[in-house]
């Protein structure tokens, strides 16, 4: 496993500097790596540079080419910063459809390249930014676990603790949580991508927040690396094999992750959290094993998903991993009937009665992603469910759009479109997304006073707050 890591943290090293091409190689085949070097820089970039101008000449210069963009956009994190490179992919997107569908994974590779070594990884995380859905966050934990110094001997309980301990506080709730889910991610490229023994790393750290995150992380990758194996430059890398870095989260309905989300009263009148309870995908060379199965290099391999069983992994993992395993299914589901959304509702209704609103809740995300960009066209996906599902389904809608941008004011925005049998779900949700974007009982309270007239008690249950405002 260590022999496999190495690639990609040289790969991710190499790219990561302005390093000539020919210093990057690909040890398999003995092919030239020369679409995993670095761009070369004709421009001096600086700490001064602007966006603006970095995203022209990257556009100039690749042309649509992915590689060549991603590379292009690399090799201004040096000279530049990592906050640079990440402005000039959100003025990129803007520009380029196709480059807002794989933002997120740009971002990835960037956070992966950005990282240097285990003493540093916190001030490298320090310097990503939220935007793609907090991708650089999740690359630089994907980096620390790629690179050797730090990879598997970080698998044990000190290690993995100390990754998030500066964001162990509420003011860094937001931070705290990507962290986490950066380490589920790189905990299965540790593992040789076995799921289960992701799993019980994740059950390693102290804290149950970030456990739970890891969880979430962890159970993303497992369906993003079976189902939309597409990795971007810095991870492109021949000898990491199936153990490869982190795939595309923006593929058709794998948009996006969401924070540890608890069940939902979709009437609004409650809103008691789910406490754990006590203690082969299409076209995929796995797909029709049993739980495990032989490797490309003989070795055991965990089966990352099942044709014959729309609830695997789920109906395998421990209980107190299902909830965080729900709230991805549907994605799994959704790439094997083509975004069948009708269908995959019924699945969910194949799930254990305590399961089937979370795995609403995970279709609700997918919708988002499904939606392309229209609000509108993901709520349609959701009346798809059963009537008693759409309120779920929307609040995995509204979590997203507030995971995305960081920015309780689309979800506030986004609930004004919903029917009105989901409304006080999706406030409800928005709320509890505030409640983990500011710890202060101030700003949870102006942020809820804009919801919509009659749904401000809503936002403040979801919040946490008193229903009505005291002084």
């Amino acid at each position: 496993m260590r022999s496999k890591l190495k690639g990609l943290a040289r790969v991710a090293a190499c790219a990561a500097t302005t390093l000539a091409a020919s210093r990057c190689t690909s040890s398999r085949n003995g092919e030239h790596a020369a679409d995993a070097a670095p761009l070369a820089i004709d421009t001096v970039w600086t700490p001064q540079s602007r966006p603006a101008d970095i995203a022209a000449w990257a556009q100039h210069r690749c042309r649509g080419r992915e590689e060549c963009l991603e590379r292009a956009l690399i090799s201004v994190i040096d000279p530049a910063g990592v906050d640079k490179a990440m402005a000039a992919l959100k003025i990129l997107a803007e520009r380029d459809p196709a480059v807002a569908r794989e933002g997120h994974v740009y971002a990835h590779g960037i956070g992966i390249a950005a990282y240097r070594d285990p003493e540093t990884v916190g001030v490298q995380f320090g310097k990503c930014t939220t935007d793609f859905q907090s991708g650089c966050y999740h690359g630089v934990i994907q980096g620390y676990f790629a690179d050797t110094r730090g990879g598997d001997a970080g698998v044990s309980k000190a290690r993995l603790d100390g990754l998030c301990a500066p964001y162990r506080s509420a003011d860094k709730r937001w931070l705290q949580f990507q962290c986490a889910h950066g380490i589920g991610h790189g905990l299965m490229a540790v593992e040789s991508h076995d799921l289960l023994r992701s799993l019980d790393s994740c059950d390693l750290l102290g804290d149950d927040f970030e456990k739970q995150s890891c969880w979430g992380g962890a159970f993303m990758e497992n369906v993003v690396n079976a189902t939309a194996p597409h990795h971007m430059a810095v991870t492109r890398v021949a000898d990491v094999g199936e153990a490869g870095e982190h795939a595309g989260h923006d593929m058709a309905g794998m948009a996006g992750h969401d924070m540890p989300v608890m069940a939902h009263d979709p009437s609004a009148k409650a809103a008691p959290a789910a406490q754990p309870a006590a203690g082969g995908d299409d076209g995929h060379p796995m797909a029709g094993m049993d739980h495990h199965g032989m490797g490309h290099d003989g070795g055991e391999t965990f089966k990352a998903l099942d044709d014959h069983d729309p609830l695997y992994p789920c109906d395998i993992v421990k209980e107190h991993h299902r909830h965080a395993c729900y709230l991805m299914q549907t994605s799994a589901i959704l790439f094997r009937n083509n975004g069948d959304f009708r269908d995959a509702a019924a699945k969910c209704q194949l799930a254990p009665a305590d399961m089937r609103q979370t795995c609403f809740v995970s279709l609700g995300r997918d919708a988002n992603s499904w939606g392309r960009g229209s609000q509108q066209r993901a709520v349609q996906y959701c009346l798809q469910a059963p009537p008693e599902g759409q309120p779920y389904c929307v609040v995995g809608i509204v979590k997203n759009v507030v995971d995305v941008t960081a920015d309780y004011r689309d979800g506030l925005r986004f609930c004004r479109l919903v029917p009105d049998n989901s409304k006080p779900a999706c406030y409800h949700a928005v709320g509890q997304q505030i409640a983990i974007l500011d710890d202060t009982r101030e700003g949870r309270e102006h942020a809820c006073g804009s919801a919509a007239h009659g749904y401000v008690a809503e936002c403040r249950r979801g919040a946490g707050l008193p229903l009505v405002p005291t002084d």
